[in-house]
């Protein structure tokens, strides 16, 4: 592997890893969960979130295939195991005589995660002799503001508000609150707020209560902007008008095209982009939503220029296979080349030990860019839906155990009753994570502790002691 160096006194490791961390054990609950961390040099880099095959509540053992797995990649890439970590769900965050017992990879720290209290507690440990030594944790905040983006997502993952736990969220848990150094925004701590777009938009005198707002950065296309909405609708639980998501929606179909712009020297559509997440900004968007996965291979350079957190399609999607799919090794993906070209969601779906499966280059051409093409002009008869059918049974041949409809305008013709394969909806998948998020940021403001306060970050130890 890479090289190794001597595990210090202290665990610095990013807010974007170690709430992936938490995402996954949270989601595994209440079995134990577990996973590997790799390093480059001291510094981790990545997450990979694995299955305990033991399915028990008190022990874990990852699987073999999925450990050959991240080890492999981590050879490839220069890095090494540099953690193991897995949760206690009904004891504290202390090593136990078996995890001293079964500890195999002595060079390899131990996270460990207890939720015995409802939030989760997290320590670090090394191996010293017979013994385990605490290694202090501490969190690095992301740069332009990704805690934020990770911070929202792990709602629509379980972590807050889980049935189990039967309570709402308990006020600010430290790993998840803001870094220091950032600007308390106007009305925090309980001093009014100013008055915002959609709440300017009330008659004379009347102020409505406050709501965590979802802005839909839309227009790519206009039928799929149309069909996140409509999702987000249905996968609220209201039954009045008043129960709903306050929804902004920005849809500017003058977006150059994505693909045009990854792979044929295309104008650049970050521009436009920016200009719209700064106008849901200004319309009183807590969050923002993008229903165009290939609008995604620009989100790194959006997102520095939008005050507002911008959720990931593509994490959404592929955290739905990982959570309802275990059994699925290779994933299928129905996309544009530009989306296929930007390993968005390759990447997306290694990270979590899966393998992507894409179409040869006629059945994209023949069958999914035609079908993405129709649907973009308006035609969505069976002729367009039988495009994609032929492309999902050519990646089912090619090994494909399930399918992510990547593309926003390929949910408008293709559902699960037309493919043998489960069939994931990154549209649907998106609207779940914006109804969660929403739910979630309304629960904390409930709380006491609304999610737009933000505060210094206190390391995690102090957090769980």
């Amino acid at each position: 592997m890479g090289e190794r160096r001597a595990s210090s006194s202290v665990l610095e490791i990013s807010e974007r890893l170690f709430t992936r961390l938490i995402n996954h054990l949270a989601d595994v609950a209440p079995q134990e969960g577990c996973g590997l961390v790799a390093f480059d040099g001291a510094r981790p880099v990545e997450v990979y979130p694995g299955t305990n095959v033991l399915a028990s509540a008190s022990r874990f053992r990852m699987a073999d295939s999925e450990v050959l797995r991240a080890v492999e990649d981590m050879d490839r890439r220069g890095w090494w195991l540099g953690a193991i970590y897995h949760s206690h769900p009904n004891s504290p965050a202390e090593p136990s005589t078996t995890d001293l017992r079964e500890a195999n990879w002595p060079d390899a720290l131990m996270i460990i995660v207890s939720f015995m209290g409802g939030e989760p507690q997290a320590k670090a440990w090394k191996l010293s002799g017979l013994r385990f030594e605490q290694v202090e944790i501490v969190i690095v905040p992301d740069p332009h503001g990704s805690d934020w983006m990770e911070r929202v997502r792990k709602r629509a993952r379980g972590l807050l508000g889980r049935s189990r736990r039967g309570a709402a969220p308990a006020a600010r848990p430290g790993w998840s609150a803001l870094p220091s150094g950032r600007q308390r925004p106007a009305g925090a701590s309980g001093s009014p707020v100013a008055p915002r777009a959609h709440e300017a938009a009330q008659p004379s005198g009347v102020v409505p209560p406050r709501r965590a707002v979802v802005g839909i950065l839309g227009g790519m296309g206009p039928l799929a902007t149309a069909d996140l909405y409509r999702k987000i609708i249905v996968a609220t639980d209201a039954t009045t008008d008043q129960e709903h998501v306050p929804v902004v929606i920005w849809a500017d179909p003058r977006v150059p095209d994505r693909t045009e712009a990854l792979l044929a020297d295309g104008e650049d559509p970050t521009p436009w982009l920016v200009r719209g997440g700064k106008a849901l900004s200004e319309m009183g968007a807590d969050f923002i939503v993008m229903p165009c996965n290939t609008a995604h291979a620009f989100l790194e350079r959006v997102q520095p220029e939008v005050s507002k957190p911008i959720l990931s399609m593509i994490d959404a999607a592929v955290d739905v296979v990982a959570r309802t799919l275990p059994g699925v090794q290779a994933v299928g993906l129905l996309a544009t080349r530009g989306t296929l070209a930007s390993e968005v969601y390759q990447r997306a779906l290694q990270a979590r030990g899966l393998v992507a499966v894409v179409p040869d280059e006629e059945t994209q051409h023949r069958c999914v860019a035609a079908a993405i093409r129709a649907v973009k002009a308006g035609d969505t008869s069976s002729a367009t839906t039988a495009l994609l059918v032929e492309a999902s049974s050519q990646l089912e041949r090619q090994g494909a155990q399930a399918l992510i409809a990547a593309c926003t305008e390929i949910p408008v013709v293709l559902q699960q009753q037309h493919v043998a394969l489960p069939l994931v909806d990154a549209t649907d998948a998106l609207a779940v994570l914006a109804v969660s998020t929403a739910r979630h940021l309304d629960a904390s403001a409930r709380a006491g502790s609304p999610e737009w306060d933000t505060s210094p970050v206190p390391r995690v130890d102090d957090a769980a002691s």
